[in-house]
């Protein structure tokens, strides 16, 4: 005797009853949606003799389905049109799905997502229909078959699609991409990847936030992309340790977001002195840890952008000028520089009074000893720690001084004594102030200040005198 269910609903009381599967006739149901989600069972004999024809919904089918490891490839998917998250983290299931006709389905994304141990075949799919592919592969650990056959011409989302698919090392250039509009973490930390991607189509990319985030063995040449689109490029080559190959070509001119870009991007030099960056916003740790990066972006248009945080932070190699730079609206340069050791230039006349945050900006920025004494600095602004303890520019470290707060301020004068003392014993006369701390100079350094002690009342008068010099 066999059941013959007309509806979902009866499918799933059969399937709770414990019927046996080759005693169900399948053939009426058109959608087997979240069927054996979450399922604990062990036994799916008699599945394989099901009659899939008629159904149109097999989203999530299997999700969670831990036991699941049955050979459903003589299925006949032909009417399905959602097979999203169908094997998402059925952990066991490594069976062949070749043969199988997906020519109409539209939504696959998920469909492998988690399922650690798939690897099979997968060349001969027709997807020309697929819409969206996000997440179709990520974390498919073992994964690693070709799929260069695939149509690919309407897909408009291919997010995560290989993220933390590991072995994944496969040839996608000759991929029709030029529909898809979101790229973000498509190969992120898909270490084995290094497959020419250079024929793409991505002039449509709206999103590549994250593309290529620690895909550590990915060094093929882009240049030839038309990123005009693309508005999102945060922690593109982040962790991409190998990559070091020409963007200079790319439009860049939509793009807003920058942050991490090419964080701990090790090998990166390459020049984008040619780059639009007219409407970036945020740049925040855009070359954090970038060790070998030294390349002239003075040409940089930065109105816009407000954020800096640790823009060269750890860029060791990096001492670059950027004294064009239109910094006004930045609210944001703490740890701008902090550790860039080599970094050693001349931005005294950045107009950063919008900044509200400065605080370790050359902290660790061991070589930087250029005057920033005519920055006009917002007295709102945090300036904690802002300068290396090896700085000695004493009229920078005395203008931090003065909006300094607690106990920073004992610190910035202890900087200053690593100065040449005589001139800092002659320019803190000017400040009444600094009274406490002049005597400290006189008693700890008398015998290199005896001289300028001696002739102490000579040098205030003339100060006072000095129309240029008042005292405060």
């Amino acid at each position: 005797m066999k059941y013959k269910p007309q509806t979902k609903e009866e499918l799933i009381d059969l399937i709770e009853k414990k019927t046996k599967f080759n005693k169900i006739d399948t053939s009426l149901i058109t959608d087997m949606s979240e069927l054996f989600k979450d399922s604990m069972l062990r036994n799916f004999s008699g599945i394989e003799t099901w009659d899939t024809s008629n159904v149109k919904d097999m989203s999530f089918m299997f999700f969670s389905a831990k036991s699941f490891n049955h050979d459903i490839s003589n299925w006949n998917v032909s009417k399905v049109k959602n097979m999203s998250n169908m094997f998402c983290l059925a952990e066991k299931f490594n069976q062949p799905l070749n043969t199988w006709d997906v020519s109409n389905v539209t939504n696959m994304s998920g469909m492998f997502s988690s399922a650690k141990k798939f690897n099979q075949p997968l060349n001969d799919w027709n997807v020309s229909k697929v819409i969206n592919m996000e997440h179709m592969f990520c974390g498919c650990k073992l994964f690693n078959q070709p799929l260069n056959n695939w149509d690919t011409s309407n897909v408009e989302n291919m997010s995560c699609m290989f993220f933390e698919t590991e072995n994944f090392n496969f040839p996608l250039n000759s991929w029709n991409v030029g529909n898809v509009i979101k790229m973000y973490s498509m190969f992120a930390w898909a270490y084995n990847f290094n497959q020419p991607l250079n024929n793409w189509n991505v002039s449509k990319v709206t999103d590549m936030s994250g593309m290529f985030y620690k895909a550590v063995n990915f060094n093929q040449t882009l240049n030839n992309w038309e990123t005009s689109n693309v508005e999102n490029m945060q922690s593109m080559f982040a962790g991409a340790y190998n990559f070091n190959q020409p963007l200079n070509n790319w439009n860049v001119s939509n793009v807003k977001n920058m942050s991490s870009m090419f964080g701990s991007s090790e090998s990166f030099n390459m020049p984008l002195d040619k780059w639009d960056t007219s409407n970036v916003t945020d740049m925040s740790s855009m070359f954090y840890n970038a060790k070998n990066f030294n390349q002239n972006i003075n040409t940089w248009n930065v109105s816009k952008t407000e954020k800096m945080i640790g823009m060269f932070e750890n860029a060791y190699n990096f001492n670059q000028p950027l004294d064009k730079w239109d910094t006004s609206n930045v609210l944001y340069m703490n740890h701008m520089f902090f550790n860039a050791k080599n970094f050693n230039q001349d931005i005294g006349s950045w107009n950063v009074f919008s900044a509200i945050s400065m605080s370790y900006m050359f902290s660790g920025a061991e070589s930087f000893n250029r005057s920033i004494e005519n920055w006009t600095i917002n007295k709102s602004c945090d300036i904690k720690d802002i300068f290396s303890s090896s700085y000695n520019d004493m009229k920078s470290i005395l203008k931090i001084y003065f909006i300094a707060k607690g106990n920073y301020k004992k610190q910035l004068l202890s900087m200053l004594e690593n100065c040449d003392i005589k001139e800092v014993y002659k320019e803190v006369l000017k400040y009444n102030k600094l009274k406490d701390f002049i005597k400290k100079l006189e008693n700890t350094y008398y015998d290199e200040l005896k001289e300028l002690i001696e002739n102490k009342e000579n040098i205030l008068k003339e100060y006072k005198q000095n129309s240029k010099n008042k005292m405060i």
